[in-house]
């Protein structure tokens, strides 16, 4: 699936139409293969003169992605200093897409060995 058909340069110029606003708001893109693009435009919870946009990309056969293993990487994105361009919005789209449908690879972080002379850090 095209991210860019998913969410077009019109659903951004609905999105701008938010920008001056301090209510919360919700615009929801069209569905396509039961994918759709959610922005909701609402007050930050610790700086109320703030204004925050959360990208969620929601799957109408994934009922709760709270109580599914992917909800950590499937979360939405969040943007705080105002209305994130286009392009910005179709990458984190484009991640979320990619780790709801697997299409990604994950490697395993580096670690150093532990060091067999170290103390712990509590008593035990």
């Amino acid at each position: 699936m095209n991210i860019s058909d998913l969410f077009t340069e019109k659903d951004y110029e609905e999105i701008k139409k938010m920008e001056g606003r301090t209510e919360v708001e919700t615009y929801r893109g069209p569905v396509i293969e039961d994918y759709v693009v959610d922005i909701t435009h609402r007050p930050h919870r610790m700086k109320p003169g703030q204004m925050v946009y959360i990208v969620a990309l929601n799957h109408a056969l994934v009922e709760n992605l709270a109580n599914d293993d992917l909800y950590w990487r499937a979360e939405p994105a969040k943007f705080f200093h105002g209305l994130p361009s286009l392009p910005e919005i179709h990458e984190k789209i484009q991640k979320m897409y990619d780790y709801l449908t697997d299409n990604y690879e994950w490697t395993p972080p580096e670690c150093p060995p532990p060091d067999p002379n170290a103390y712990p850090e509590f008593d035990s």
